[in-house]
């Protein structure tokens, strides 16, 4: 048979003797991301008589649930003949490689569908860099081995049988020689968090920001998340066209900054973008402050809620957002950086005057999704129980004493106190005020 293979480590994703089609789930940069029920259909070609055998061989992998290792298992058939069900990519900073049988029984002449298909109880994402189907060569292994017996000596799984060590032995008890495995090679070092600017880094981003916080939110903050959106781990939508992007600059007047426009292409409009931005503008609700939202502009045009030297700003502000807790997000026409980004600010009724000034929507996005996952990690460090063991200790050891008073007294300076809410923060990851 000729090559046949997948590969979604380039941009497009390059096929050898096949074609791909998807399902809640779409090529991006370096990997195919498939989410809760996504699955993706590869076509290949049998030409002659189907062989006894075909190995498939999966590059995958599954990442992190901030702290907690992620969970996307899959099921793969061909030509709906079950090959593995239920499998997970084990966890890890680099992706894995796994290899399955594919029986001749399950194969014909002609085309065939291979399909791997996300689990509905994924608690993540499994990236998919590499598909390759070719022939399997067991007749000369079964040939070789003779009269040797397989010793497996380690599982390093947990639950499934992941091989760590395997071993042949030879009828008279002595272990056939193999070649010595080569060292692993040191896994890079993470690059630093860079802001999206790309639609294809913005769908990876924002794949990655839904995880957290469909992880953590509290269900009576996620009410306007579709059951979809759940399945797929995506708090977003389709992107926006090409033809609506242009008409959306054509009604402004004016080209929009590169990373603004890329956020539209992957996804137009958002949901739960931080504590206190519960809904961001589509590309037919974008646009100028003083028409989008004419009440808030005249509100800060007459002087009220402390708006200063903010009015000629909201003259000509971009409002891209539609719904949060008395705050706007806007984008400065004015203040243009060389790459074509424009400023971008909060303003919120409850914040004094203008906010921070931030290079672009991108490095917005990203100061919120950080504030957002600090306090979170914060949120989970002093939940956990051993955080309360030593004053607890303490205050059992001193009322065994009976010292009552000693025991009942706040505890030291020092303790570790519950955090303030700070502005711009919130004592749970996601909270709206009622509406």
């Amino acid at each position: 048979m000729r090559a046949t293979f997948a590969d979604f480590t380039v941009d497009p994703p390059r096929f050898g003797n096949g074609t791909a089609r998807y399902r809640r789930c779409r090529p991006d940069r370096d990997r195919l991301a498939i989410g809760a029920g996504g699955s993706v259909e590869f076509d290949f070609a049998l030409d002659g008589e189907p062989p006894q055998q075909l190995t498939l061989t999966l590059v995958a992998r599954v990442p992190p649930l901030g702290e907690s290792p992620g969970r996307a298992p899959v099921d793969i058939t061909v030509n709906g003949h079950e090959v593995i069900r239920d499998f997970t990519v084990p966890g890890g900073a680099r992706p894995r490689e796994a290899a399955f049988a594919v029986p001749g029984e399950a194969l014909a002449t002609g085309v065939n569908t291979l399909c791997v298909h996300g689990s509905a109880e994924a608690r993540g994402l499994l990236w998919l860099h590499r598909i390759t189907v070719e022939p399997s060569r067991i007749g000369a292994c079964a040939r070789a081995l003779g009269e040797e017996r397989l010793e497996i000596t380690r599982n390093a799984g947990a639950g499934r049988v992941h091989l760590a060590r395997v071993r042949f032995f030879t009828s008279a008890g002595r272990a056939v020689p193999a070649a010595p495995a080569p060292a692993p090679a040191p896994a890079p070092a993470p690059a630093p968090p860079t802001a999206p600017r790309t639609v294809g880094q913005w769908r990876a981003y924002l794949a990655e920001y839904s995880a957290t916080i469909l992880r953590v939110a509290d269900e009576e903050d996620l009410g306007d998340v579709s059951d979809e959106q759940r399945a797929v781990g995506w708090l977003g939508y389709e992107g926006a066209d090409e033809e609506s992007i242009l008409a959306l600059e054509e009604r402004l007047g004016t080209r929009l900054p590169p990373s603004y426009r890329a956020f539209l292409g992957a996804s137009d409009g958002w949901l739960n973008i931080s504590p206190f931005m519960w809904r961001m503008r589509t590309a037919k609700t974008v646009g100028w402050l003083r028409e989008a939202d004419p009440e808030t502009w005249s509100v800060i045009r007459g002087g009220a809620a402390g708006a200063g030297d903010d009015t000629a700003f909201m003259d000509r502000a971009l409002l891209v957002s539609e719904e949060g807790d008395a705050q706007h997000w806007l984008l400065d026409p004015a203040d243009v950086s060389e790459d074509g980004e424009w400023a971008a600010y909060i303003w919120a009724s409850w914040y004094p005057a203008l906010g921070d000034r931030h290079a672009s929507f991108a490095a917005l996005v990203a100061e919120e999704r950080t504030g957002f996952e600090d306090h979170t990690a914060h949120e989970a460090a002093a939940a956990r129980p051993e955080s309360a063991e030593e004053p607890a200790a303490r205050g059992r050891a001193e009322a065994l004493r009976g010292e009552a008073r000693k025991a009942m007294a706040p505890c030291p300076t020092g303790t570790p106190a519950p955090p303030t809410a700070s502005p711009r923060s919130s004592c749970s990851p996601i909270r709206r005020s009622a509406r």
